[in-house]
């Protein structure tokens, strides 16, 4: 253990950190970031240090404590840096500085241990962090679970540094211009996979971004001060990025009468292929990539009509691409209703007007 001593104002202000580092990362969420089931963080619920056939794990809220964790057969209590030290198996000083580090909140000089390496500076996602280290307890994670994880987290991260390349400041914008078309962008990609980002994804592309615009921003604010705004403007995004686009051609799609839907060859006069053949024809008209690609889940497509299901919409956008109507670019996730949606690109010649020209 490292013999360093804070004093007095250091101790203030990392007194100052963890409480704030407690409202941006509860316990609950901590948890989560964890990869603990729902089971484990409930007022009555089931101990994950030991083996628990009768629930004998509280998480709750405590009056002047803020969230509170304890097992009632002897595995111990506290708050959420008592969770670390018990999950990690490190000391509270390693702890402290793995929480700060997790909620946004790196310590003015990282804390010394030489019983946890430090974490890297890329702020790879924690599954990797988990899977890696020898110190760390994985049983709530099985080996399938965490294969997964790292198949899916690489890809989610290189699509993260892109979004933050493409939305790095270049001098043109305000800063807070660009990072809330970041969050918006991040929002999207949210809603997509059917979860919420982890913070550790949030920082790695915070960073990325950060380091990308550095040469644009106020040199007189630092990293922690944009980080913060950055969370706030995550919290305040309603419309992520592309929804108001799908939205809107949704409301367009419904007004179109029975001639203005496209002729989709093979299909006839069926209306259902028409309808979901002209949000696509809509979708590539209101995208804003060079190549008019755009992204369209089965939900969304279902909306055409009352009578749609997402499977159902799932049949038609595959007899569309045989058909010749669309192409997938990207195949996006199983799950109808939730997961990735995928990218598409409509491949009927448009006229000068945005209407398709269908062939006699």
């Amino acid at each position: 253990m490292s013999g360093r001593h804070f004093d007095g104002t250091e101790n203030a202000e990392l007194r100052a950190k963890i409480d704030l580092a407690k409202r941006q990362l509860p316990l609950p969420k901590l948890m989560r970031e964890l990869n603990y089931d729902e089971k484990h963080f409930r007022k009555t619920a089931v101990c994950p240090f030991h083996e628990d056939d009768h629930p004998s794990f509280s998480v709750f809220p405590s009056d002047g404590k803020g969230w509170q964790w304890k097992c009632h057969a002897g595995c111990g209590y506290g708050d959420e840096i008592a969770l670390l030290v018990k999950h990690f198996a490190v000391s509270r000083r390693e702890a402290i500085r793995r929480y700060l580090d997790m909620a946004g909140f790196p310590s003015r000089a990282p804390l010394e241990s030489r019983e946890y390496p430090a974490l890297p500076d890329s702020r790879e996602s924690l599954s990797v962090l988990v899977s890696e280290s020898p110190c760390v307890s994985v049983s709530h994670v099985s080996n399938g679970q965490t294969a997964a994880m790292h198949e899916v987290g690489g890809k989610i991260r290189i699509e993260l540094r892109a979004l933050a390349a493409r939305n790095a400041c270049a001098g043109s914008t305000r800063p807070e211009n660009n990072s809330w078309q970041l969050a918006r962008d991040l929002k999207a990609v949210a809603k997509r996979i059917g979860r919420n980002l982890h913070v550790t994804e949030l920082m790695l592309t915070f960073d990325e971004w950060h380091r990308l615009s550095e040469r644009f921003i106020d040199p007189d604010k630092n990293r922690d001060c944009y980080w913060m705004t950055f969370l706030a403007q995550l919290q305040k995004v309603r419309v992520p990025t592309g929804e108001g686009r799908i939205s809107d051609a949704l409301q367009y799609v419904s007004k179109l009468t029975e001639a203005d839907l496209p002729i989709v060859p093979g299909y006839g006069n069926a209306l259902e292929p028409r309808r979901i053949a002209a949000l696509h024809r809509e979708m590539a008209r209101r995208s804003e990539k060079k190549d008019k690609r755009y992204f369209l889940s089965y939900r969304d497509a279902a909306k055409v009509s009352n009578d749609l299901t997402p499977q159902k919409a799932h049949t038609i956008t595959g007899a569309l691409v045989t058909l010749g109507v669309i192409e997938i670019v990207f195949k996006g996730k199983a799950g109808l209703n939730g997961g990735e949606a995928a990218e598409f690109r409509f491949l009927l010649p448009q006229s000068k007007h945005g209407e398709p020209e269908i062939a006699a």
